[in-house]
């Protein structure tokens, strides 16, 4: 599933940031964004899922069941805490998506 995501969202998220850069500063940049983009997606997602876990623990927040699984309306903490996200992502997609939208405007006018 890892795969899956990376080939299908990451990947082309991170190429589509050297678009309009020369051959020489993406290949000194490169590097460096790739291996901090990849370390910091696996420590915030694992220090979400266990802000998560811990927050179901202090508020009582849903349901443990008897084999100690936990759930948030009958759904895994990570599914919710996936929800979350997609619904972040949605917004900022929409958000960026109109930001650009005035921009080409703008653009358009002073042509």
């Amino acid at each position: 599933f890892t795969k899956v995501v990376n080939f299908a969202v990451a990947k082309p998220v991170r190429e589509s940031l050297w678009r309009g850069l020369s051959n020489e500063a993406r290949y000194e940049a490169k590097p460096i964004v790739d291996t901090l983009a990849n370390r910091w997606g696996g420590g915030s997602a694992a220090f979400c899922a266990s802000a998560i876990d811990k927050l179901i623990d202090v508020t009582h927040f849903g349901h443990m069941a008897d084999d100690g699984t936990k759930s948030i309306f009958g759904f895994p903490p990570v599914l919710v805490l996936c929800m979350i996200v997609a619904v972040w992502w949605t917004v900022v997609s929409a958000d960026l998506g109109h930001i650009r939208h005035r921009i080409d405007l703008e653009l358009k006018k002073h042509q």
